[in-house]
């Protein structure tokens, strides 16, 4: 201990001689470090613990495949009823369903998402509420499951955190709910929740098998495996129970089956590959990092390789030295360490703070990003394996200088080939990490603008969207919904400044899929459900399409004729109208939408339209059937206002609407689409300006290893300058000299680099949601970059090599 006092205070003054070195070498170190522990702490919050509760891993979410369902996650309720007794696989399983309510309070309403859950929610989870209970068994039963229990975050922003709230009655959906409990502020499944509450399965629903997501009867299921199960064991089980199934039910279950997903591992889809990109671009930062600290320590090693073969030919051996180096190498891993800490603190706010509220509160363990005790756990060994590579490394390299040619050297002329092509090697090794991340971050970036562009032909910035809520109580059939949108549609219209006013049951960059259905063309044989083709599903009105400037293609887009009593007609989109009618007019065609065998009315197909992007994780544009909102009305709806000009004018005029019709109507999200398109490619600019960031910093290291190498060489090699400028060699040939070098390193660094961003953007292009496209010139362009920043670095030393001295030189012969 005391010997390694002496060492760590040798090395502090010795560090404390040098402090450009120092310097460079921490703020190197801390971009590596701060980089990767930033990073771990999104990667950590989002893939590795989104959730907190017990026993994690046992959680899984069973889902349904095959049998062309209209929505993997869902299953039918007597599918889940008949899951209840396989007790040999679940501890527990519960239900749930999601839903958009309207809280009244104070006369008004206000939005807020609600959780159909099986009274055995919270057991299966392992939580219980902060305040009050858990939902009681028989509150499962229809009529009796008139409790709810609140979520943390809203009892504080909306109520205030009255505790006088439990026991009262509050008004959800214009229908009286008691509040029981109050959950702790971590809880947060299903991700949004404001208010839990008690699912009832009446009789018709458990004898339901159909799972379509259209009828609104499905649920999404998630079970607790028993302790002694592996993920493989029960996943075999399930196939079995399946295989069952589809021999009891052939019509609705033939080449249907049931997966099983870890919990934390529901939105991978969405994270892992965009996180898991950052994650190895922060830890190429670190190897950029890492090898231009490698090039400062081998120039500081051979300033001091007299004093290393000192040390070792009285008897230090590779321990003793390792050791001396750790003296050095530690202090600058802690200061490095310390401040990549603050950094990452600063930029794991800034992440989790960048993006919207309303879009990250879909997000499991979004509000959890923070640098807690595993990330700062994270950081301190990363710092400690830095520091005790380098010292173990300049231990080795140290011991294996020849002791007489170094004891017996003079001058500046210390060095050999072997150091050289070492150095060399490294700055190569930097270009190569340069050049494949701004390859990266160069295709994110585009990735983002080429997305950010996909919904420029709607003309976003002129359209005032929000959602409207219309409660279950006040609105409980097709014809009081009919005349409420009716109404809206007619005042919104007779807005000073409006255009035109349309409502859809999802629009466009919502981040929110659109629900499927299954349909039957007239004339095609289909025997089983399974055999149906199945495409997404719009109710919209007539409004809607020149609202965001849809074009339609062939035929007539909806009517306000297309009304309850008329026949039923459907738009579909350009997409399904040349997959399912190749070669022939879809126009006039007849369709059925539902499952075979369904008792629905014939649709006539009126029109074709135009594609439109839903979300900007969908690679391709998919089929959809626009139907009248009149003959298929939806109590959740968006209107979509495009207005002559600006629209903040118009928002409190079409709020005085909604409010002027009925108070107790929600509206959510109240602001123009071109804010609704910017807040859904919030992650995608977030990750492409953290990338940029990544490759800004990875260029300038590259640029400094460069030019670190090439100054330390030109220190080196001035003796052989002047004797070459001694002998007749002009300037310039000297300047020439060592921009070659900077050329050379920048060439074959591009040469190993080149392929290996190809190859990185191949797998980027099919893991990204197709966010990212290959381009040749945006290859060209960073191979021109790369070469000007490295002909750059080389400069200056290159001019400092036509300042060496011949007369001095030619003394020293």
């Amino acid at each position: 201990m005391q010997r390694m006092l002496q060492d760590l205070r040798h090395g502090l003054r010795a560090l404390g001689k040098s402090p450009g070195f120092a310097t460079i070498a921490v703020i190197t170190l801390a971009l590596g470090i701060g980089a990767n522990t930033a990073v771990f702490g999104i990667v950590n919050a989002l893939i590795l613990r989104p959730y907190t509760f017990p026993q994690l891993n046992q959680l899984v979410i069973l889902r349904a495949s095959g049998a062309n369902v209209t929505s993997e996650v869902k299953i039918a309720p007597a599918d889940f009823v008949d899951l209840q007794r396989e007790t040999s696989i679940f501890e527990g399983l519960f239900a749930y369903r999601l839903k958009e309510s309207n809280l009244t309070a104070g006369g008004e309403a206000e939005p807020a998402v609600t959780c159909m859950v099986s009274p055995n929610f919270f057991h299966v989870i392992g939580e219980r509420p902060l305040m009050g209970r858990a939902f009681l068994q028989e509150e499962g039963e229809s009529g009796r499951n008139d409790a709810v229990i609140i979520n943390h975050g809203f009892w504080l922003r909306r109520l205030g955190g009255d505790l006088g709230v439990l026991g009262r009655s509050i008004e959800i959906d214009a229908q009286k709910k008691t509040v029981v409990g109050i959950m702790a502020a971590g809880f947060n499944y299903p991700p949004a929740v404001d208010f839990w509450m008690p699912l009832a399965i009446t009789a018709p629903m458990k004898s339901q098998r159909n799972a379509q997501a259209l009828q609104g009867a499905s649920f999404q299921v998630v079970g607790r495996l028993r302790p002694n199960l592996t993920l493989g064991q029960a996943q075999s089980h399930v196939q079995n129970f399946a295989a069952r199934l589809q021999q009891q039910f052939p019509d609705t279950h033939q080449g249907r089956s049931f997966n099983l997903l870890r919990l934390r591992e529901e939105q991978y889809m969405f994270t892992a590959p965009l996180f898991i990109t950052l994650q190895i671009a922060a830890v190429f930062v670190l190897l950029l990092a890492s090898a231009n600290l490698l090039n400062l320590l081998l120039a500081r090693l051979i300033q001091k390789q007299k004093e290393l073969a000192l040390r070792t030919a009285l008897g230090a051996n590779r321990i003793r030295l390792a050791q001396l180096f750790l003296g050095e190498t530690l202090p600058l891993s802690f200061f490095a360490g310390a401040i990549a800490l603050a950094v990452s603190v600063m930029t794991v706010n800034l992440v989790r703070d960048g993006i919207p509220f309303d879009y990250t509160k879909w997000v499991a363990g979004w509000g959890s990003i923070q640098v807690d005790w595993r990330v700062t756990m994270f950081a301190v060994l990363l710092t400690a394996v830095v520091a005790l590579a380098f010292a173990l490394g300049g231990a080795v390299r140290s011991t294996r200088v020849d002791l007489n040619d170094v004891l017996k050297q003079t001058g500046g002329r210390s060095g050999g080939g072997g150091r050289n092509r070492l150095r060399n090697m490294l700055a190569m090794s930097q270009v190569v990490f340069a050049t494949v991340l701004l390859a990266g971050a160069g295709l994110m970036a585009q990735g983002f603008f080429r997305l950010a562009d996909i919904y420029k032909t709607l003309d976003p910035a002129k359209v005032l969207t929000a959602g409207l809520r219309l409660p279950q109580g006040a609105y409980p059939d097709d014809a009081k919904v009919r005349g409420f949108y009716q109404q809206f549609l007619q005042r919104a219209g007779s807005i000073p400044g409006v255009e035109v006013a349309g409502i859809v049951a999802n629009p466009p960059a919502s981040n929110v899929d659109n629900p499927r259905t299954l349909f039957a063309i007239e004339g095609q044989t289909i025997l089983r459900e399974s055999e149906a083709p199945s495409a997404d599903l719009q109710s919209v009105s007539a409004g809607f399409f020149p609202s965001l400037k849809i074009p339609i293609l062939r035929g007539r887009g909806v009517s306000e004729q297309d009304g309850p009593e008329s026949p039923a007609v459907a738009v579909i989109s350009r997409t399904m109208a040349q997959k399912f009618f190749a070669g022939s007019s879809a126009i006039g065609r007849r369709m059925k939408i539902g499952p075979p065998g369904a008792a629905v009315t014939w649709t006539t197909i009126v029109g074709v339209v135009e594609d439109v992007q839903q979300n900007w994780w969908d690679g391709q544009a998919r089929p959809v059937i626009y139907v009248p909102y009149l003959q298929a009305p939806k109590r959740d709806m968006d209107f979509t206002v495009r207005a002559h000009s600006g629209t903040l004018v118009l928002a409190s005029e079409v709020r005085a609407a909604v409010r002027g019709l009925d108070p107790s109507v929600s509206l959510t999200g109240l602001g123009t689409m071109d804010g609704s398109v910017s807040d859904s490619l919030a992650p995608l600019r977030i990750l492409g300006i953290l990338m940029l960031v990544f490759a800004g910093v990875s260029l300038a290291l590259a640029a400094l290893g460069i030019y670190g190498m090439l100054a330390h060489s030109v220190a080196q090699r001035k003796h052989e300058f002047g004797v070459r400028l001694a002998l007749g060699a002009q300037r310039e040939d000297v300047l020439k000299l060592v921009i070659r070098q900077s050329w050379k390193l920048a060439a074959i660094g591009l040469g190993i680099g080149l392929p290996l961003a190809y190859g990185l953007s191949r797998v980027m292009r099919s893991t990204l949601f197709g966010v990212v496209e290959v381009n040749g010139i945006l290859f060209l362009g960073l191979a021109l970059l790369v070469i000007f920043v490295a002909l750059v670095a080389g400069y200056l030393p290159a001019r400092r090599a036509m300042d060496a001295d011949p007369i001095g030189a030619l003394r020293s012969e």
